[in-house]
């Protein structure tokens, strides 16, 4: 379908380019057809074709045998069918070849991976360089656990999971415990969690009890019965635990999920853990803000904003096999990375191990598809050989080129069940291996007893700055940001600490959207009737954040008040703009131009007198020279009028601030010092947040209006 709609677009004029190898076509299972790129030359003969032989990332030894294992792929690839060499060449020298390392079982094969690298750690390598490659999620358990028992930090990025996640598994309990009181598991899960740490004695017995009795647990502990004895510190538990229910359950007959589940947070105690240590639980703040905006997304496509509409919703996409990524890793993070093969495409690192490499174990067995589609109905060009084990033969090319300086491919013939695990076949075809050639590694009974102790907690992450050859993307909102507070800066941009929304943003969201279809329809010369723009506003209007029904109907009546104003005045000017919600973007001179500031201008004029620049607040300014200061002391204003200078090499004529209740302009002529102060406040974000520098800079002031001063540490607000 998606080759279909580029051969439709460029019917007429027939200029089109792809890019794509197809020995690295890996997501069949997503719907991506390899076909795509081996009946390009069949519907476009005339086309130029470029072949990329130069490889900057892997040594030779490496890229050679990465090219004798996916020649097993022919006739079925295009360097055949086309006869074009694909043979690449390493622009970083010869390099090591790659190493089969062969185990008894996956024990001592995940046990030996951990002892190498934390070996190589020791000898000056940090963590960051390894990488360990598995198949599928469950596959990378073993390897945890063998880095945490040598105290080993790491950051595990598989292809779903996200539901899994211990963080969020804590989130959906309680959201059921809310909406079905029946949901026992559920609550049980809640009751037992840090958060409430019911003793697993007493809790058992209230468990025991409901099920004989065939009743909820929510009834049993909401009235724990006489038979039941429990300690004092368990009836305390319990007893908070049902308070703090009832209470949720009474908000959320009023409020949406998303309000319902932030105050939990708050409550909990779990947003002030989250901003007391920030580099050690940052993996897990993503996962909390990852699972927050699937809640907000599904505002949008309920009837029903509330806890129960949400969680029969969430059912519904779990039983339907929905389970998000987890939050992804950073690379440049001091740890090893553990990750599924597809996750690592288009990643790389000095040192990767691939592990499990036993045969249908990767290969992985094929499944069969629930319902088989004939071949005469499939458009695919289909392969002479096994597509299946292609497409797992491409994957492991992929996974083998992540390497730039070693690589190595371990086995073990005992990975449960009675039967041993022969070495995977493209182990042999990649490194010309005969069948017999691996001797297992045993480990010794020493090394097996120390097997059996339990694991110790994941160790904790730090900050590391980023590299001088990375590239940072800044906008004027994260660089105002910083500069109020570094700390704020990392709740909102880094850690994502979820926000409750507040009244003012989906007041100014509403209005900013209505002033966009106003403006867009404008622009063109099409008519706008009052009536379609309050629809626009409606539309875009968010029951959330608001202290009272009152008040929300109240913000809602001078959103239209001021939507009325704005619509006759621009009306009565006639004028017409010449952009809307234009983007611009520019590198910064330092850091070898890897500093790019990115943003968007809401409306562009162009004027006799030249460029004016708009931005619509939705902010109150009732006071004309207020809003001229407004206008000369922005920084936003600055930055746009630095981005319009650095595209043409002029300053615009005026930038403006138009606020929207007041109908009153703030106007400002950008000068050669405005430009100064805009680089130099850029400058000055982008070594912060290069440097990972994220120190509180208290205020009160800016405290005071901060989303997180509830939660911050350092708050100038505390008494």
């Amino acid at each position: 379908a998606q080759f279909e709609l580029v051969k439709l677009l460029a019917a007429r004029h027939r200029n089109v380019a792809v890019v794509g190898d197809d020995d690295q076509a890996i997501f069949r299972f997503r719907g991506a057809s390899m076909s795509n790129i081996l009946d390009f030359d069949r519907s476009y003969p005339d086309a130029r074709q470029v072949v990329l032989l130069e490889n900057r990332r892997s040594p030779q030894a490496v890229l050679d045998s990465a090219y004798r294992l996916i020649q097993h792929n022919n006739p079925d690839r295009l360097e055949v069918a086309q006869k074009i060499d694909k043979r690449l060449v390493s622009t970083v020298g010869t390099g090591v070849a790659p190493q089969h390392l062969a185990f008894d079982t996956v024990s001592t094969e995940s046990d030996q991976v951990a002892e190498m690298i934390r070996e190589e750690h020791e000898a000056g390598r940090p963590y960051r360089d390894f990488a360990i490659l598995v198949r599928a999620n469950h596959d990378a358990d073993h390897y945890l656990r063998a880095l945490n028992m040598r105290g080993i930090p790491w950051t595990f990025s598989g292809n779903a999971g996200l539901y899994g996640r211990p963080e969020v598994r804590l989130l959906i309990a309680f959201l059921r415990s809310v909406a079905h009181p029946d949901d026992s598991v559920s609550l049980h899960y809640l009751a037992s969690s840090d958060i409430y740490q019911v003793p697993i004695v007493d809790l058992t017995k209230c468990a025991t009890y409901a099920d004989r009795r065939h009743r909820w647990l929510f009834d049993v502990l909401r009235a724990v019965p006489s038979e039941v004895e429990l300690s004092e510190e368990g009836a305390g538990a319990i007893a908070r635990l049902i308070a703090d229910l009832q209470r949720y359950m009474e908000l959320a007959r009023e409020h949406p999920t998303g309000e319902v589940l932030y105050q939990f947070l708050v409550d909990s105690g779990l947003m002030t853990r989250y901003a007391k240590a920030p580099a050690e639980l940052e993996q897990e703040v993503q996962n909390v803000s990852k699972f927050f905006t699937r809640v907000k997304d599904a505002a949008r496509v309920l009837k029903y904003d509330n806890v129960r509409e949400f969680v029969n919703h969430l059912d519904a996409l779990v039983e339907a096999g929905d389970d998000p990524a987890v939050a992804e890793a950073d690379t440049e993070t001091p740890a090893v990375h553990v990750l599924t093969v597809h996750k690592a495409k288009g990643l790389e690192w000095p040192v990767v191990f691939m592990v499990d490499c036993a045969q249908n174990r990767f290969p992985s067995t094929r499944r069969s598809d629930p319902i088989e589609i004939p071949s005469g109905l499939i458009k695919d060009l289909l392969p002479t050989g096994d597509f299946h084990e292609q497409e797992e033969r491409r994957l492991f090319y992929v996974g083998m080129t992540r390497a730039k300086e070693r690589l190595y491919l371990s086995s073990a013939e005992d990975m449960g069940g009675k039967r041993k695990w022969k070495v995977s076949q493209f182990v042999l075809e990649a490194l010309d291996l005969p069948k017999d050639a691996a001797r297992p590694f045993r480990a010794r009974a020493i090394e097996q007893l120390r097997r059996l102790a339990p694991p110790p907690e994941a160790p904790g992450l730090g900050l590391t700055p980023m590299a001088d050859d990375e590239a940072l993307a800044v906008s004027h909102r994260q660089v105002d940001d910083y500069q109020t507070c570094p700390l704020k800066y990392q709740f909102i941009h880094i850690l994502r600490i979820p926000l409750r929304q507040h009244h003012s943003v989906v007041y100014g969201n509403a209005l900013h959207k209505a002033v966009e279809f106003y403006l867009r329809r404008r622009a063109v010369g099409n008519f706008t009737a009052l009536e379609d723009l309050l629809l626009a506003f409606d539309d875009a209007w968010r029951n959330e954040g608001f202290l009272t029904r009152e008040h929300e109907e109240q913000r809602k009546r001078a959103g239209v008040a001021a939507l009325t104003r704005f619509y006759h005045e621009e009306e009565a000017s006639g004028e017409k703009p010449t952009e809307v919600e234009r983007e611009f973007g520019f590198n910064l001179e330092m850091n070898r131009g890897l500093n790019r500031v990115r943003g968007r201008f809401d409306r562009v004029d162009e004027t006799p007198q030249g460029l004016v620049i708009v931005d619509y607040k939705s902010s109150d300014v009732t006071d004309q020279k207020k809003a001229d200061q407004r206008a000369k002391e922005s920084l936003q204003l600055k930055i746009y009028a630095l981005a319009q200078h650095e595209a043409t090499g002029r300053l615009p004529a005026r930038v403006e601030l138009r606020f929207l209740e007041s109908g009153l302009t703030g106007r400002h002529t950008p000068t050669a010092e405005d430009l100064a102060i805009a680089r130099e406040a850029i400058a000055e974000a982008a070594r912060g947040i290069r440097q990972r520098r994220f120190e509180a800079t208290p205020d009160y002031q800016a405290c005071r209006y901060c989303p997180y001063n509830q939660i911050c540490p350092s708050t100038a607000t505390q008494e």
